[in-house]
Formats: structure tokens, C-alpha cells, sequence
């Protein structure tokens, strides 16, 4: 994926894949083939074989291609945490670039997410997802002794927290744009649901 792809393999496999999207929505990953995925892409069965041992290669490298477009997409705006006001109620713009890229290929990942078993796609979601939060507060606070609750608690309650909330947005057809989400998941991590502390008397 760091060598760039020849157009022509790149758009055959774009094909491929959109194809077998489609198709798990439609009728479940497990009851498609090799022969339903290349009808739907317009394709022979060679073509596909040229590129993928099977339906689970297909899945498999759809997966881990998809995933690392967003690391690399989050990744690119890590080094300005140190810099950035995280009390201001903006976004930063890792948080930014997450929604945007999932809003970018939307369909893959509303079908990743929600459809029955995709766990492999969700377990590798919420492994990217404990990552970046982690990354997140060392960055913050690297120092355990200041923390309120352990750090792997806290990491992977976020994590699922943040995973749920991109499910949901998908699941409602994204209603809100990548922005908004981006800034709501700020406000809550940074600051909590609420404006005026009601535990505070």
C-alpha cells in the first residue's frame, strides 16, 4: 500500500470490492461466491483469481486496505497534539480525519460494522480505535499518577464509546456531518455530556 497500485489494478480491485459489499448486504457474506462477486462487478473469474485466493482474500485484504487508508489519514495530523488547545471546543484534527475518511467509504464500513459476521473487520476497528485513544491521552498525560481511573480502563471505555457512536452515525446514515462528530466526541472526551457539572452542589 505504500507502492502506489497501477490504475488499472487499483480500479479492478475498487470493482471487487464494491461488488462484495453490495453483495454481503444483500444476501450475507456467507451465502455469496466467487461467481456472484465477479458478475456484480462486471468482471470474469479469472481477473478476480488474478488478484485473490478467494472470497476471504477479498474480505481479508478489503479489510486491512480500508483501515490503513485511515491510520495513515489520522496519523498525518498527530504531531500538532502537542500544540493544540484541547479546552478551545474545536475539533482536532485527528478527529476530523477519522469521520471524514469513514464518511468517504461510508458504505463499506456501515456494511462492515453492522452486518453479522464481520467480526474479524470489528475486532480490527476496536484494536485501531483502543490505539488511537491510547496514543491520545499519553500524549495528554503520560503520567499514571495523575490519572483518576487506570489507564487501560479508561482507554478501551473510550474506545468502545467512540466505536459505538461511528456505528450509530452510520447506522442512521450519517445525519451529522463528519465536523459535528468530530467535535461532539472532543466536547464529551474532554469535558464530559455536560454543560454545568451537576454533580457539583
Amino acid at each position: 500500500m505504500s507502492k502506489k497500485l497501477d490504475p488499472r489494478v487499483a480500479r479492478t480491485r475498487q470493482m471487487l470490492r464494491d461488488a462484495l459489499v453490495e453483495l454481503i448486504h444483500e444476501e450475507g457474506y456467507e451465502k455469496i461466491t466467487v461467481q456472484d462477486i465477479t458478475k456484480r462487478a462486471g468482471l470474469n473469474r479469472a481477473t478476480f483469481y488474478l488478484h485473490y485466493r478467494d472470497k476471504l482474500d477479498l474480505l481479508s485484504q478489503s479489510c486491512e486496505e480500508i483501515l490503513h487508508d485511515l491510520v495513515e489519514s489520522m496519523n498525518a495530523s498527530l504531531a500538532e497534539t502537542e500544540s493544540f488547545d484541547f479546552m478551545s471546543g474545536q475539533p482536532h484534527d485527528t478527529f476530523i480525519h477519522l469521520f471524514e475518511q469513514i464518511s468517504f467509504n461510508s458504505r463499506l464500513y456501515k456494511v462492515f460494522l453492522t452486518e453479522k459476521n464481520m467480526s474479524h473487520f470489528t475486532s480490527r476497528m476496536m484494536e485501531l480505535m483502543i490505539d488511537f485513544v491510547a496514543k491520545g491521552m499519553k500524549n495528554l498525560q503520560p503520567d499514571d499518577e495523575k490519572l483518576a481511573v487506570n489507564r487501560d480502563i479508561a482507554v478501551r471505555y473510550f474506545a468502545a464509546a467512540f466505536l459505538g457512536v461511528i456505528t450509530w452515525w452510520l447506522e442512521k446514515d450519517m445525519p451529522y456531518t463528519p465536523k459535528f462528530m468530530a467535535t461532539q466526541l472532543m466536547r464529551i472526551g474532554t469535558r464530559g455530556p455536560y454543560i454545568e457539572d451537576p454533580f457539583v452542589k
